[in-house]
């Protein structure tokens, strides 16, 4: 494209040289007013030529590179849209999950959520893996409140016993 307009520039400064010695070389009279009228024509011409040696096609084809070079923008900044809501949904649940576990008096609670997309297009908690050394009733305790909470299902909670050291 810049190539296009470099040479319809690079024709209009050639056309108004021409014109220029032109009529500086011509002598007064009538066949100076033939000579301006020749060199008016000329420069119209060079300034119309971009117009009649317009290429549709050419036009379309770049038209249409930039479209596909703005949808696959376009996708990638999804894409990093929906990992990122997704790992902001994950982190909320996990720290919602442990501030549950710390008014049970669960202290050593390590929590990992995962998610999963939604047919109605939206991402949400799935399941979620925990580890602590707290009691049954403890763990029975927070299960209950994720499950209502959160809406996880007891059978996708991992439970796995902390070492105690």
């Amino acid at each position: 494209m810049s190539q296009v307009l470099h040479s319809w520039v690079m024709g209009i400064a050639g056309a108004a040289m021409v014109t220029a010695a032109a009529l500086t070389i011509t002598p007064e009279g009538r066949v100076k007013k033939v000579v301006s009228l020749v060199c008016g024509l000329l420069t119209v011409i060079a300034l119309l030529k971009p117009v009649t040696g317009f290429d549709g096609a050419a036009l379309m084809k770049s038209l249409e590179a930039y479209r596909q070079e703005a949808v696959g923008f376009s996708s990638d900044i999804q894409s990093a849209n929906e990992n990122l809501t997704r790992r902001i949904i994950a982190e909320k649940c996990q720290a919602y999950i442990l501030d549950k576990g710390k008014s049970l008096g669960i202290a050593d609670l390590e929590v990992s959520v995962t998610t999963a997309w939604s047919e109605e297009g939206y991402w949400y908690p799935d399941g979620a893996i925990l580890k602590t050394s707290a009691d049954n009733a403890a763990r029975e305790e927070l299960g209950r409140i994720i499950r209502a909470e959160l809406g996880i299902p007891p059978e996708e909670l991992i439970w796995s016993m902390r070492d105690e050291n």
